[in-house]
């Protein structure tokens, strides 16, 4: 895979996050305007997919190819679909093996196995009754809009098994990360 690091440079000069596929797992990690820092080397030879984003902007690699979602700044999008959070990750916060984490890091340890050292000194907030929610959620933007459909000559219709000749549909064009943020909704810092 080719990453490009200039295009990376000029699109985030400050840190954004990075979320790396690799052959042999998920790693998510920081870009510190010139590098990138994982828990673990990130090896690039196995690297099948790599997202760098913060809140307003996605570069996501893959192969030879590179999409950037300031692209989409112009497209005539719905808002009210853009925004959105998924409970990624996270149940326990302490970590398994002989050796503390390195600084900077939190550990998140599943029940069902999975674990992952999440590059950021995480604060959980508390339920009501006192207990760290310890969970993180992935925000993602969606680019979705609305394609009205086409009218045959003669102004009949053309409903493709819709039920109405006026009916329209939605297009999902593409999405991008985001973020991440608590359970509480507020968003982890960089």
């Amino acid at each position: 895979m080719r990453i490009d690091y200039g295009k990376i440079r000029a699109a985030f000069p400050g840190k954004a996050w990075v979320y790396a596929e690799q052959y042999d797992g998920v790693r998510i990690g920081k870009w510190d305007g010139e590098s990138f820092l994982f828990y673990q080397p990130l090896e690039e030879e196995y690297l099948l997919l790599l997202r760098v984003f913060d809140e307003k902007r996605e570069l996501k690699f893959t192969g030879a190819k590179c999409r950037d979602t300031a692209d989409y700044a112009a497209g005539d999008f719905i808002p009210e679909l853009a925004e959105a959070r998924y409970y990624m990750y996270g149940e326990r916060d302490d970590w398994r093996g002989d050796d503390a984490p390195k600084a900077g890091f939190t550990p998140l340890w599943e029940e069902r196995g999975g674990g992952l050292y999440f590059p950021a000194a995480l604060s959980f907030p508390q339920d009501a009754q006192g207990r760290a929610m310890v969970s993180l959620k992935l925000g993602m933007r969606n680019f979705a809009r609305y394609n009205p459909v086409p009218v045959l000559p003669k102004g009949e219709g053309y409903d493709a098994g819709l039920g109405e000749s006026a009916a329209g549909a939605l297009e999902a064009v593409d999405y991008g990360y985001a973020g991440f943020y608590y359970a509480d909704g507020k968003a982890v810092e960089l």
